[in-house]
């Protein structure tokens, strides 16, 4: 028997209200490994999971890396760095490897809120490097995204 977690999570319940948060930088080896044996199963032996793909991960509400710089001790420099930055075409170039991620958005990614003391949710992102293998990628999204919750709750 094979069981399969799909997410690891943490859900608070406080004052009528559910936050679960979602962290999916451990994500981007496990599918690496799950395509890797994909292909050795079906005798691809000559390409990997790195080949196919870019892999990443970045904040789900990727508006937080501007918003998470505001409060940074060095917030005039962060604030320089990001206020003519287009977020998704950084992303983008991140992703692909066409720029390195600059330190103002992994500072963003590991910065535990005041409020909370947990880090931002991620997200898993994925590319296929060739337009064939775009299909794949979208599956492999769905299915690591598949969970779904909903909750509510009277007082």
């Amino acid at each position: 028997m094979i069981k399969i977690r799909l997410h690891s999570s943490v859900e608070l319940i406080t004052n009528s209200s559910t936050v679960i948060f979602t962290y999916s930088e451990g994500a981007v080896q496990t599918v690496k490994d799950l395509i890797n044996e994909m292909l050795k199963v079906f005798g691809v032996n000559d390409k990997t999971a790195d080949d196919l793909f870019y892999f990443d991960t970045f904040l789900e509400d990727t508006d937080m890396y501007k918003e998470r710089g505001e409060d940074d001790e060095d917030e005039e420099n962060v604030n320089d760095m990001t206020k003519d930055v287009d977020i998704k075409e950084l992303i983008n170039d991140v992703l692909t490897q066409k720029v390195e991620k600059p330190t103002w958005m992994k500072d963003a990614e590991d910065k535990e809120d005041s409020y909370d003391y947990y880090k931002p949710s991620t997200e898993l992102y994925i590319k296929a490097k060739d337009e064939k293998h775009l299909e794949l990628a979208n599956k492999l999204l769905k299915y690591l995204n598949s969970t779904d919750h909903e909750a509510t709750r009277d007082g």
